[in-house]
């Protein structure tokens, strides 16, 4: 796998020495080197090249050097010499360095002296640095990562990784910012043969804030053994502004809540049993109780159609909290149930009999007298629906078109709960599932009384040549026979004989355009309550345009657009933009480019956020441009991290 040419060649065959001089051309598998004269030894892979020329093909680099010394089959040592992955003539960037050594069998580079060049424009200078030529790991700084804005000021980190043992690594990023001070940020990683995790901790004391700030995650999980599995997951930071501050993201800045976390799950094919330990540092809002801890234990029987089935559910919660006016104990819920699924290929019906036991154990400031109330509510269910379908077509395209009328009628008979505690119940958000659930409650310290019938159709049409749903719509809709008594703590009993209706449609004609909506009407007060719309285009390619719509009566009422579309094979540009109508500003702007060329690239973003921990009566808001110099095959300077998260959050179908 090794050749030479030359125009001549003295060979000694005893000691493998070998003189080549005039046009040498020597390579290897992974390297080909040229040059005017060359002394080298066969047997020991070793020489010297003289005003030589390389080429190393599993990342296209390439260079000119005064001499390379050839120091194995995987080795090279070059002097005066410069490295590029760019095509020759067109150094969109390039290395210099008194010494360079390429080491193929640890895919590292190596080089003193050096200077980097953009355009043949010097831009920086190392006295020595590390770089890939291949994917292995390797202990040393990475690229410099810059940004601007005005919240932070001009900022600039210098990450050092640290490739500490096969199993684990960390890195370690002083990251500057002109406005509040030097943040540290670390994160370290770790692998065995059952778990893995990841620690982060940053501290900064900021000079803006005036206080010192900290955060810090920690998630591990472990799988001991088949069907065990462990999770530990922490989140911390110092004060309630540390992710507003810091977020790169909308909704990374608007988290009320940060989890504590530990669990361990079993799963069989009998059963799943659940042990969990929760707490939450608050941002904003009320206090959660705590889980110390919580335990279920549910079956999942196989469930077979045309026969008896028979389940349980079974939760065990002790809960705590650190205010010590509020009620706290223990709950111990009980679920059997028990159905028997009639299916056909025309239609399914499935009656239901569950029965909901709750249990408590109150510690202090019970809401009665009784410090240990307990409820009982049987629950009947019976879900029926019929499946109609017919042969059509459109535009010469066979077509299967279906109707999917549907019922579920659900009683439960009321039950005085007042005595009862509320430690994780609140309203379910009305919503197609709510159309088909046994509770209306979120939680389980509330077993809703009902009385009700849910009407439904969904229609849908298929492609009969490749199976493609092209279009599905659902409309449904409650009908109650009796007002719903069971209530929370300071709300009205429901007297309404009707819900709101429901409605979503679903349309791709084609495989580039999606259209998605859903409509929550009103029909008491002829309004809408919820609607929300997206209408995607998605081309390939890196060419997609994205339209939405939210609202909420009198919560939200936003607009948004955006798009990433690669122009051609060097240009792609994209943006977004959200506006917050119900509020009337802006809640993100950005814009950017992307410009790749053969062996480097360019992103540069610019962004607008609105920034919600300022109390002013006029919007105000953050700033920031990022730019990412990609040398490819070399590194990256620049943001690339903060980039590449704009982008994945702010655009949806967004690929590099």
């Amino acid at each position: 796998d090794r050749v030479i040419k030359a125009n001549s060649v003295r060979y000694d065959r005893t000691s493998g020495d070998f003189v080549a001089e005039g046009n040498l051309v020597y390579s290897t598998a992974e390297m080909t080197v040229t040059g005017d004269r060359a002394n080298m030894n066969i047997n020991q892979n070793t020489g010297t090249v003289e005003n030589s020329t390389y080429y190393t093909g599993v990342v296209n680099g390439r260079g000119e050097a005064k001499s390379i010394n050839i120091l194995s089959r995987n080795q090279l040592e070059l002097s005066d010499a410069t490295y590029t992955t760019c095509p020759p003539g067109e150094e969109a960037w390039q290395m210099s360095a008194d010494e360079i050594h390429l080491d193929k069998e640890t895919s590292q580079g190596t080089a003193s002296g050096v200077l980097l060049k953009l355009a043949h424009v010097p831009v920086m200078y190392f006295p020595y640095i590390r770089f890939p030529i291949g994917e292995e790991r390797l202990t040393g700084f990475l690229y410099p990562g810059i940004g601007l804005s005005n919240k932070h000021g001009t900022e600039i980190s210098i990450p050092f990784y640290w490739n500490i043992a096969p199993q684990m690594d960390a890195t370690i990023t002083p990251h500057n910012m002109t406005k509040r001070g030097l943040m540290l940020e670390n994160e370290f990683r770790y692998l065995t043969e059952l778990s893995k995790g990841q620690v982060e901790y940053n501290y900064l004391d900021d000079d803006q804030y005036g206080d010192r700030r900290e955060k810090v995650a920690w998630t591990h999980t472990v799988v001991p053994d088949p069907g065990w599995s462990t999770l530990i997951n922490y989140n911390y930071v110092s004060d309630i502004d540390y992710l507003n501050d810091f977020s790169s993201s909308l909704g990374s800045s608007s988290v009320t809540h940060l989890e504590r976390r530990g669990q361990a799950d079993y799963n069989s094919n009998s059963f799943v049993f659940t042990t969990l330990f929760q707490d939450y540092q608050t941002i904003s809002g009320t206090e959660p109780y705590k889980r110390l801890p919580q335990i279920s234990l549910n079956t999942r029987f196989t469930n077979e159609d045309n026969r008896l089935n028979y389940d349980i559910n079974t939760e065990y919660v002790n809960f705590d909290h650190k205010d010590n006016s509020r009620v706290i104990g223990q709950r111990t819920k009980l679920n059997p149930f028990v159905s028997f699924p009639a299916q056909a290929d025309a239609g399914f019906l499935i009656p239901k009999l569950s029965l909901y036991h709750l249990q408590y154990n109150l510690d202090q400031n019970a809401p009665t007298s009784d410090e240990s109330p307990g409820i009982s509510v049987p629950i009947f269910s019976l879900d029926t629906g019929l499946f109609f379908e017919r042969d059509t077509s459109f535009a010469d395209t066979g077509l299967l078109h279906t109707l999917e009328p549907r019922l579920y009628y659900l009683y439960a008979p009321y039950r005085n709960q007042d005595a009862l505690p509320l430690f994780d119940t609140a309203p379910t958000t009305f919503s197609q599932t709510l159309l088909f659930s046994e509770n209306r409650f979120s939680g389980n310290d509330r077993i809703g009384d009902a009385n009700q019938l849910t009407t439904a159709l969904t229609t849908r049409v298929y492609r009969q040549d490749n199976g493609q749903e092209l279009f599905n719509a659902t409309i449904g809709q409650i009908i109650y026979f009796s007002d719903r008594e069971v209530t929370l703590p300071g709300q009205p009993i429901d007297t309404a004989t009707r819900s709101s209706y429901l409605a979503n449609v679903f349309f791709a004609p084609n495989p580039r355009v999606k259209m998605i909506g859903d409509l929550q009407w009103n029909p008491h007060t002829d309004h809408t309550e919820v609607s929300n719309t997206r209408l995607q285009y998605d081309a390939g390619g890196g060419r997609v345009f994205n339209l939405d719509q939210r609202f909420r009566r009198n919560d939200i009422r936003t607009q948004g657009a955006s798009f990433a579309w690669r122009t051609s094979a060097r240009w792609q540009f994209f943006g977004g933009h959200e506006y917050d109508l119900e509020n009337d500003h802006r809640l993100e702007n950005f814009l950017g480019v992307r410009y790749d060329d053969c062996c480097w690239g360019l992103r540069l973003v610019g962004i607008e956020r609105f920034d919600e921990a300022q109390s002013a009566s006029e919007p105000t808001y953050e700033n920031a441009v990022y730019l990412e110099i990609e040398l490819k095959g070399f590194s990256s300077i620049g943001s690339r991290k903060d980039i590449d998260k704009l982008l994945e959050d702010g655009i949806l179908g967004y690929s590099r």
